[in-house]
């Protein structure tokens, strides 16, 4: 494990626990190919939060890894798509979404929800890990904020579910979040997660997958929309 993994760990380990404690007041990952389809190789899979899919690449790469007779437990350790806590007990992040409480993951399988993990898997099954609230709670409004660090920096990737806020601008998140340093015009990104892009590089940034222009980050967002951070070349 590099040392910027183990940072990255260790950031956002801290800043899911300042934010469960704090009540949320306020994870490329969900990047890339949206469409979790049946591979030749292994079950479909989806990782969803409200409407949005943030399967990206790892609906690939359960299907790589499956083999026949697989656990659920061993499907994803093989594959590398969900991250758990030291002796399983819960989950970190799946395909690097992290989740603010009151949120977690529900692991479906055909639609049915399932709590052992060391239940089989099928080649043809569908797999989904669905982001819901407690028991008897509201799904709660959200945004979705993801840093996209690309083919240079891809360990840096991730994306995090965070509480959505009245009047939430663009320029609001990414003050309150915690991982970005932006200039003192309060516009332009200087680091985000401690990196600073080298002189071929810029942050740019992206609601829906549209690019914004300077003024964008004053844009007001709603709920369920994706800010990206996306590290590209000038």
């Amino acid at each position: 494990m590099t040392a910027k993994v183990v940072a990255f760990r260790r950031i956002w380990i801290g800043l899911i626990i300042i934010l469960v404690l704090g009540g949320c007041s306020g994870e490329n990952a969900g990047s890339g190919d949206k469409a979790a389809a049946h591979g030749s190789g292994g079950p479909a899979f989806s990782v969803l939060v409200g409407d949005r899919d943030l399967s990206g690449n790892a609906a690939r790469q359960v299907s790589e890894a499956y083999l026949d007779g697989n656990t659920l437990l061993e499907l994803f350790s093989n594959s590398k798509v969900v991250t758990f806590y030291s002796g399983r007990e819960g989950i970190v992040d799946v395909n690097r979404v992290y989740l603010s409480a009151p949120l977690g993951w529900e692991l479906q399988v055909n639609g049915k929800v399932i709590t052992d993990m060391t239940a089989p898997v099928k080649r043809e099954d569908t797999v989904v890990f669905a982001a819901r609230p407690a028991p008897g709670k509201q799904m709660p409004q959200f945004v979705v904020l993801t840093l996209n660090g690309g083919s240079e920096q891809p360990e840096l990737s991730h994306s995090v579910v965070l509480p959505y806020e009245e009047d939430m601008t663009v320029r609001s998140l990414l003050k309150n979040n915690g991982m970005v340093e932006l200039a003192e015009d309060n516009k332009t990104l200087v680091k985000v997660m401690g990196y600073t892009p080298l002189s071929s590089e810029v942050w740019k940034l992206e609601v829906n997958d549209k690019g914004l222009r300077d003024n964008g980050i004053d844009m007001m967002l709603k709920p369920q929309d994706e800010l990206e951070i996306v590290l590209a070349l000038r």
